[in-house]
């Protein structure tokens, strides 16, 4: 799950402060700190900070600090595949990280320590991010998946896991930072545990990577296994090799055509538009299909590419060229039966298949 711009209101509060009745006369005595903050943390005393020399930080920040970083390295290295079913969330830092850009790292820790301190009783920290549903939904792009209970049990493991890295074990403090994660569960788990995460977000989300085809431009990760799945399917039914794809040569005379002549504009677009369509109805926030709608992409009289009307027969063996691809790519079974339920989806159908 993404940390990041988590948000929590001022209503949470650890300390219990104590308040001493005074005469009019009577000068009134200092407040005791008897926040969480202070008296389990380490408070506002000042302490040089490790990661700034130099520098002083709060005790009770740096605790809270060490325990947040150890988390996310904790998610974000996954010894032994403890933490798999976080990684999704994770798709945008992850693949930061991977190139070496640590902002949005830097970024979360801060952000999360700064939630935990003022949560905890620290009076000169104030948290100002997003609310925590918005923070967990496509209000924040850089959250992939709605999360369910089982996810956050896991968080909260990785959580207990960094803390005790840092050498806290002690339930004195385990415990109440336990109540106050579990005291922002409802509004954080937006998925119920029987349904999955969408699609894009289990095919790699809107973490960027290296465009293999393009060097020097970021492609999401999601969109990458997409667009190679539809680029085979395009080249498995050109190629149609021992002729399994001969009904279907018909439908793209206009491109394989082009393609003979050494123009591979056409191809280009096809597996452009095809992969942003998918992209846009398997999960995708970023990615819109701004193409013909499906009837009218399939009409000869609308799209001039097009060079007859299909029939459910083609349509079938198209579906089974989209199989081939994705194994060629080596997609696990599963994924490849949601993409069949899509293709083969009643609205997608009827609008394809018009003779």
């Amino acid at each position: 799950m993404k940390l990041k711009n988590l948000s929590f209101s001022k209503l949470w509060v650890f300390g219990v402060f104590v308040f001493f009745a005074c005469g009019e006369d009577e000068p009134t005595p200092p407040m005791m700190d008897t926040s969480f903050y202070a008296t389990q943390l380490g408070g506002e005393t000042m302490v040089p900070d490790p990661d700034n020399p130099g520098q002083m930080v709060e005790q009770g920040f740096l605790n809270l600090r060490t325990v947040v970083t150890n988390t996310v390295l904790e998610i974000a290295t996954n010894e032994g595949g403890t933490y798999n079913d976080l990684q999704p969330y994770f798709s945008v830092l992850l693949n930061e990280v991977g190139r070496n850009e640590l902002s949005g790292f830097t970024t979360l820790v801060v952000d999360f320590t700064i939630f935990l301190a003022e949560a905890t009783g620290a009076q000169n920290f104030q948290y100002t991010g997003l609310n925590m549903a918005e923070a967990h939904n496509s209000t924040n792009p850089r959250m992939n998946g709605l999360i369910n209970d089982a996810d956050y049990d896991l968080f909260i493991q990785a959580v207990v896991a960094g803390a005790a890295e840092a050498g806290i074990t002690s339930p004195e403090v385990l415990g109440p930072v336990g109540d106050l994660l579990e005291s922002v569960r409802e509004p954080i788990v937006q998925r119920p545990d029987g349904e999955n995460l969408d699609l894009y977000t289990r095919l790699g989300g809107s973490g960027l990577v290296e465009d293999p085809d393009n060097p020097g431009t970021l492609i999401e990760a999601g969109y990458l296994p997409l667009r190679a799945v539809v680029t085979s399917t395009v080249l498995v039914i050109a190629t149609n090799e021992g002729g399994k794809y001969d009904d279907l040569q018909p439908y793209f005379t206009v491109l394989l055509n082009e393609v003979e002549a050494g123009d591979t504009s056409g191809f280009t677009t096809l597996v452009g538009g095809f992969s942003d369509f998918l992209a846009a109805n398997i999960g995708s926030t970023n990615i819109e299909y701004n193409g013909l709608n499906m009837r009218d992409a399939h009409d000869p009289t609308v799209n001039s590419r097009m060079t007859g009307l299909i029939t459910a027969e083609d349509y079938d063996l198209f579906v089974q060229a989209v199989v081939e691809g994705a194994l060629e790519n080596n997609v696990p079974e599963s994924i490849i039966g949601e993409f069949g339920a899509l293709l083969n989806s009643e609205g997608l159908r009827d609008a394809i298949i018009q003779a």
